[in-house]
């Protein structure tokens, strides 16, 4: 294996090794399986610190506490909001809490890391992302796919960056895949997953990853979209779906060889819980194509064909490496990672803490505006199905 030189963050191109980040203390709500592996990710930032933890039970918040070394542990969430040394909260908990989780942090003007989904409805994102500029904090939605070195790197060939010598033309065309089957580890129908009124359900829990593949490659927003998909009669939930994305030209001009308008394009996605997919992204263009190889949601590898002269011929054929870092000792001490490739939270969390500490309140990897693009899209996908919405009876 060839290991590629990762490319500058986007948030700061002056970067160049995307592990960089001034120090910032983070306070942990929910001390569930991701927040461990965040926990854990953090641990290869030496300027990062873990100083807080909280759950709803004090007993599992003092469990974590101990795995990890932090100093502070509460039962319930209002000390460590409280906690003077915090300063950002990562949220990890429950869907269904996420509008009254960050709307506390904000309030004591904590900056916020929001695990997926950003919030439950459009009017939630929309009322935490007001709530973060009037309070002039730093809000994100935990799209840590957009910040690994593979799917920054296929952003640069794909739209053209500076420095790229190869691109794959204009963009006609994403397929992107997230399905994961959900009985290797989850008791049906008592786990979350399949609890609807606390937000469980394929569409809030994978349905953003490939929704996200898609509209970090098209610079238009979709203006319609088909869903298909299967719901579970007996708990409510969706367990997996496909969608069609629609997405308008940026212009009317036709280039002289081609009828399709520049910008156009379809996504073709698919995501959840019943069964395991190969899980990739592809991204074709009229020059080219490349693949964001599996595990999609968090790669370390892209592969990229360059078109030559006539159909099916190769130009040129590239791929790009990049590893995780390897685990320290402390890592393995405290007991790993739960997921593949969670590793790659320490690039999420190095762009971050340069965002704040360049004083941005949005990173532009994944920004407000795109997350509130996806809520859209996970409200129709549970109009379309008839799923009810998180919380109603």
């Amino acid at each position: 294996m060839t290991t590629s030189v990762p490319p500058n963050p986007l948030d700061d191109l002056s970067v160049k090794d995307p592990l960089e980040c001034p120090p910032l203390k983070w306070g942990m709500i929910g001390c569930g399986r991701v927040s461990h592996d965040f926990t854990q990710a953090l641990k290869h930032l030496p300027s990062q610190s873990v100083v807080a933890c909280a759950a709803r039970s004090e007993d599992s918040a003092k469990a974590f506490a101990e795995k990890h070394s932090i100093q502070s542990f509460y039962g319930g969430y209002d000390g460590l909001v409280k906690d003077t040394n915090v300063e950002i909260v990562y949220i990890g908990n429950v869907h269904a809490f996420r509008r009254s989780t960050v709307e506390m942090c904000l309030l004591a003007d904590k900056h916020v890391l929001v695990e997926k989904p950003f919030a439950c409805s459009v009017a939630d994102g929309e009322y935490l992302i007001g709530l973060a500029k009037e309070r002039n904090l730093f809000i994100m939605e935990g799209m840590w796919t957009r910040f690994f070195p593979a799917v920054q790197k296929a952003r640069n060939i794909a739209l053209g960056a500076e420095g790229e010598e190869d691109s794959l033309g204009d963009i006609a065309k994403v397929y992107s895949d997230f399905n994961f089957f959900a009985p290797d580890h989850e008791e049906y129908p008592t786990s979350f997953v399949y609890n609807r009124k606390l937000g469980g359900g394929a569409g809030l829990l994978v349905a953003p990853y490939p929704l996200a593949a898609a509209t970090m490659f098209f610079k238009s927003e979709p203006d319609s979209a088909k869903v298909v998909g299967q719901v579970d009669e007996d708990t409510g939930v969706d367990l997996q779906g496909a969608m069609v994305l629609n997405f308008p030209p940026t212009s009317g001009e036709k280039p002289g060889n081609s009828p399709k308008l520049p910008g156009a394009g379809v996504a073709l996605l698919s995501w959840g819980m019943a069964c395991e997919s190969a899980e990739s992204t592809t991204i074709v263009g009229a020059a080219g194509r490349m693949t964001i190889e599996s595990p999609g949601h968090c790669p370390t590898k892209l592969t990229v064909n360059i078109k030559g002269h006539g159909r099916g011929e190769v130009g040129k054929a590239m791929v790009y490496e990049y590893p995780m870092p390897a685990d320290t000792e402390e890592i393995t001490k405290a007991g790993g990672f739960n997921y593949p490739n969670s590793e790659g939270f320490c690039y999420e969390a190095a762009a971050v803490a340069r965002c704040i500490g360049a004083g941005k309140k949005e990173a532009p990897q994944y920004t407000h505006a795109e997350t509130l693009v996806t809520l859209k899209l996970l409200e129709e996908i549970q109009q379309q199905l008839g799923v009810k919405p998180v919380g109603t009876d």
